[in-house]
């Protein structure tokens, strides 16, 4: 437990900024800034709490403070971050700041370009098998922050993202699970190395009797100070292994290498995790029109996801693209829809962006206009052996609140396709 700074400033209030409010709210004098308009509801909230706060912009008042907190969606490249920076008025993440002021019996962090939810969940479930309470939190939805008292010796679960692990000071856990490595978020980071860098944080700081769980590309990369577990030579369970769908093995493999470390316990039954493994929206299967088989992968938010989601596909697949699309990593997709994808439908504000691609990859493509127009077109282009698959590469903001609204969205839209029933060529 650490003493709070007397004035912070909070930067956005979504998620986690509300939260920060609700904690910390009467424990330090808090002034919040969020860059757009608040709605009524969101002034009353504050109010309500007897937070000052600005809107429509960040002003020099949000610097009249001994510690700024920006919510995850807040770049590094924003003004008013960058001048506190320069003035080195502390810049901590909520993670950062939930960690100082937490007594949990240990942590558990897990990063990763692809996986973190599901693995965060995993852990969770085996610790909750061994009969533990672990609290689990951070980027998987419930902030850290909220879960502060709630954690008190308990086993903390924390889902972190590379927003919350760049502005890290003291962060350490003693097991840390840095699951992969591919670009994405470039539309945050500057670049790839500081994206590398950012996630490297969740490292930096740990002991020798802390424990690194850790794919073999990553260790090629980074010098651990801890302990360190490879997933890839993590041996499962027996009747695990006969359950676990493929392209999940390494999730479960790296959340058994973290806690049979840290508990050795005998493995719980494969049916307290099935359902974690099961999670809407990840190579979702919602049902077949006419034989071809429609998958929601709504969350395959970047191309590293996406390629994922093609490997696991049996045969040809009919593939709906687009978004918000990060600025890097899109050449790893050249190859695969090159072998297995018979045609693209393109979505979202990206879809000149990836025309120009397909274009140049000699890859066949349509434009949609919504999902109903993108899965009508998506099944005119199939032929029996076919999947449409939803894996976009992108981000959801440009035309849903999230992956789970745009997954929705799509699996709303496959119903009224399958009730036209043969009126669908």
């Amino acid at each position: 437990m650490t003493d709070l700074p007397r004035r912070i400033t909070i930067l956005g209030l979504g998620r986690t900024g509300r939260a920060l409010v609700e904690t910390l709210s009467g424990k330090a004098q808090l002034f919040l800034s969020e860059s757009r308009s608040l709605s009524p509801e969101e002034r009353a909230f504050l109010e309500e709490h007897n937070v000052p706060y600005e809107e429509g912009g960040h002003s020099p008042a949000c610097l009249e403070a001994e510690l700024l907190v920006p919510s995850p969606g807040v770049p590094p490249h924003t003004p008013v971050v960058a001048e506190a920076v320069r003035r080195r008025i502390p810049v901590w993440s909520e993670i950062e700041l939930a960690w100082r002021l937490a007594s949990p019996a240990f942590t558990v962090a897990i990063t990763g370009t692809n996986g973190k939810s599901t693995t965060t969940e995993l852990v969770g479930a085996i610790l909750r098998a061994w009969g533990q309470e672990p609290v689990v939190a951070g980027n998987i939805g419930r902030p850290a922050i909220g879960t502060v008292d709630a954690a008190a010796g308990k086993p903390w679960v924390l889902e972190v993202s590379s927003f919350q692990l760049l502005w890290t000071e003291r962060f350490r856990p003693e097991a840390a699970v840095w699951l992969n490595f591919a670009p994405d978020h470039l539309d945050y980071h500057p670049n790839l190395a500081h994206y590398f860098a950012a996630k490297a944080n969740l490292l930096r700081r740990q002991r020798e009797e802390d424990l690194a769980v850790l794919g073999r590309e990553i260790l090629s990369q980074v010098a651990p100070r801890a302990r360190v577990r490879l997933i890839e030579e993590t041996e499962l369970p027996g009747d695990w292994r006969k359950g676990v769908p493929e392209h999940l093995g390494c999730n479960l493999r790296a959340a058994w290498a973290a806690c049979s470390a840290l508990l050795p316990h005998d493995p719980p039954p494969f049916s307290a995790l099935e359902p974690i493994l099961r999670q809407p929206h990840r190579l979702e299967r919602v049902g077949e029109i006419r034989g071809i088989p429609f998958v929601n992968d709504s969350k395959g938010t970047n191309a590293h996801a996406t390629c994922a989601a093609l490997r696991a596909m049996p045969g040809p697949v009919v593939l709906i693209l687009g978004g918000r699309h990060k600025r890097g990593g899109y050449a790893a997709l050249e190859p695969l829809l090159r072998e297995k994808v018979r045609a693209c439908v393109l979505i979202g504000e990206s879809q000149g962006f990836f025309a120009a691609l397909l274009q140049a990859w000699d890859v066949p493509y349509l434009l949609a206009s919504d999902p109903d127009d993108a899965l009508r077109k998506a099944y005119e282009l199939a032929q029996p052996g076919d999947t449409v698959l939803l894996s976009p590469a992108c981000a959801s903001f440009d035309q849903f609140r999230d992956y789970a609204h745009r997954g929705e969205a799509f699996k709303q839209a496959f119903w009224r396709l399958a009730q036209e029933g043969p009126a669908v060529p």
